[in-house]
């Protein structure tokens, strides 16, 4: 054992992902403990009914965010790997890009809160929170060449401070007593100073963003593979998003408020598959050029990873999800418990899509990946609409569970290029290797 554990120390390369994975990981831990106490007292201020028109409203716009993002984060970092020295044009043609359409959104969602929406706090909030899509796509570009470099503690730096710089200010407002519009106007104020770290933190790897380039045949070749997955990064926010705005027509803001409570407990705990995933995809892309053994060994141990971290969390999450809101939210959330109970076992699909996601970009299965989206938007949204007739607020949790499972692990059962990544799956749901071979 020692001597695997010097072997390990003394791989450099191993030594790279694991204090990468590390500080993503540490980052996490920090503002999962720090995002516990300001939910809390967020929520406790506002209220399930103000809660709830906050949460609809980024949820709305996070549907736009997807669009204008045009879903190229992974596609960026895996071209990055394949092309170094093309550093300036790939994230300059991915900037423009998203530049263009961040305003089209912004313009977009005016048009609809204008002609489209009747109440006036909803659209004031949406519309504040929209301005965001252009620092958060700018944060994204960043972010992809820090991935590709294997530098997450940079990153790590900025988002802390950020972090901590936004909690002070939340609680600042709660006790001042604001009113929900700043909230909004907070929201805002968070991308903004990430931005400026973002930045900061480039230019101190000697690079500038002033230096990013515009090339016509990069944006077309983007652009080519980009539709399908500007429509897959909708569809997976819708099918993640539309739960919220469907409660709200259906049931009301107080259901929005009890049900995005739950959610905000059961994503703190997303980040472990996500960190670990995000970590290991530049290799992933090696050694699918490299090695296809090693490359389906490495999938089928991070499987396995993720989805035995994410089993005892999602089955203690179960357990005691009564207990969790009661302590963080209080009796004004009390529906929010059974709630996080249904909605805390799709922890583990979501840790298996993590996986399968990148699969998906790394094989270059873009219009698969579009597939898989829409049939989550069409189960999700019929699911939904009947459910919540059915069994209320409750009933959106189910649809979103059921959702997952067909996703994860029945879709790609029917395709025959997406069967063997499958068995991986399956082979995973043991805690050790049912076979040596790989």
């Amino acid at each position: 054992m020692k001597k695997n554990l010097k072997a390990l120390k003394l791989n450099s390369e191993f030594m790279r992902y694991f204090s990468n994975t590390s500080w993503l990981f540490f980052d996490r831990i920090f503002k999962v403990f720090v995002g516990f106490l300001v939910i809390m007292y967020l929520t406790q201020y506002l209220g399930p009914k103000n809660f709830g028109l906050l949460s609809y409203s980024q949820s709305f716009v996070s549907i736009f965010m997807a669009f204008s993002s045009l879903g190229l984060s992974s596609i960026v970092i895996r071209e990055l790997v394949k092309y170094p020295e093309n550093i300036d044009v790939l994230l300059g043609t991915t900037f423009y890009l998203t530049l263009f359409t961040s305003l089209f959104s912004i313009v977009l969602i005016g048009f609809l809160n204008s002609f489209y929406f009747e109440e006036s706090v909803s659209n004031t909030l949406v519309l504040i929170i929209s301005i965001s899509i252009v620092f958060q796509n700018l944060n994204i570009i960043i972010d992809s060449y820090f991935q590709y470099k294997v530098l997450s503690k940079y990153i790590v730096y900025v988002t802390s401070i950020g972090f901590i710089i936004s909690s002070a200010l939340k609680v600042l407002l709660i006790y001042n007593k604001a009113e929900l519009i700043y909230f909004a106007y907070a929201l805002l104020f968070d991308s903004v100073v990430l931005s400026l770290g973002f930045i900061y933190i480039y230019k101190k790897q000697n690079l500038n963003i002033f230096s990013w380039k515009f090339d016509f045949s990069t944006a077309k070749y983007f652009l080519k593979i980009a539709w399908p997955l500007v429509w897959v990064a909708v569809s997976v926010f819708i099918y993640t998003r539309i739960d919220q705005v469907m409660i709200k027509h259906m049931i009301g803001d107080v259901a929005v408020g009890n049900y995005a409570a739950a959610i905000k407990v059961s994503e703190l705990f997303y980040f472990i598959p996500g960190i670990i995933v995000s970590s290991l995809f530049p290799k992933l892309v090696e050694l699918k050029k490299e090695n296809e053994a090693r490359y389906l060994n490495l999938l089928e141990k991070m499987y396995r990873l993720v989805i035995w971290i994410s089993i005892p969390i999602a089955m203690g999450m179960f357990i005691f999800s009564d207990m969790i809101v009661n302590m963080l939210y209080g009796v004004d959330y009390r529906e929010a418990g059974s709630i996080l109970s249904i909605l805390s076992l799709g922890i583990v699909f979501i840790a298996v899509s993590t996986v399968f996601v990148k699969i998906l970009y790394v094989e270059q299965y873009e219009k698969k990946y579009l597939y898989k989206s829409m049939l989550g938007v069409l189960v999700n949204t019929v699911l939904n609409y009947v459910l919540i007739k059915v069994y209320g607020v409750m009933g959106a949790a189910f649809a979103t569970l059921i959702t997952l499972f067909i996703i994860n692990y029945i879709y790609d059962l029917f395709d025959k290029d997406l069967r063997k990544f499958y068995f991986l799956k399956i082979k995973s749901l043991s805690p050790y290797p049912l076979s040596k071979k790989l």
